[in-house]
């Protein structure tokens, strides 16, 4: 089993990160953290979405958005180490948040327009994140945390197809 989390932008900095890469998939060797007691998942996909937005001079906003994996918050269960199927479930859990950190950069210029860009910039953010964990909860839902191997084929054909269309 497994949950991805999120962080904000300000405490990213401070910890070693992978930045989601296609051609970089995510290792055992990459879950770092120690699994808690009392936890009865194997694994736990940690992961942080940053933003930052800029206004040059003729008032064109710009936006850098970015999507990391966090090592030191991830983990694996010893046992569960030995199973391709769960690290394939963990990074489509990373998948789905680079999707939609790239939805995020997309829509947040327009969203920035307003007289207050900054209560605009949290408002687009909280709705991002909602519907990231939206869509992270009815993944795990429906492919059972991974263990129903024809759904998460499912899941994983229109996650690539998702990341094809939408390629930075």
């Amino acid at each position: 089993m497994c949950f991805a989390g999120t962080l904000s932008a300000t405490s990213l900095q401070a910890q070693p990160q992978v930045p989601w890469r296609a051609d970089r998939p995510l290792t055992w060797a990459d879950f770092q953290g120690a699994p808690p007691r009392g936890n009865d998942r194997d694994a736990y996909t940690y992961y942080g979405i940053s933003a930052s937005s800029e206004r040059d001079e003729r008032g064109r906003i710009t936006a850098e958005v970015s999507c990391v994996f966090m090592p030191e918050k991830s983990w694996v269960r010893p046992p569960a180490k030995a199973s391709a199927q769960l690290l394939a479930h963990e990074q489509l859990h990373f998948d789905l948040a680079e999707l939609h950190a790239r939805r995020f950069a997309r829509e947040l210029p327009a969203q920035l327009k307003g007289a207050d860009p900054e209560a605009a910039f949290q408002r687009a953010h909280d709705r991002m994140m909602v519907r990231l964990r939206e869509e992270q909860e009815r993944y795990d839902r429906e492919t059972d945390h991974g263990r129903d191997a024809a759904a998460q084929a499912r899941w994983a054909a229109e996650v690539q197809r998702r990341l094809s269309e939408g390629a930075r």
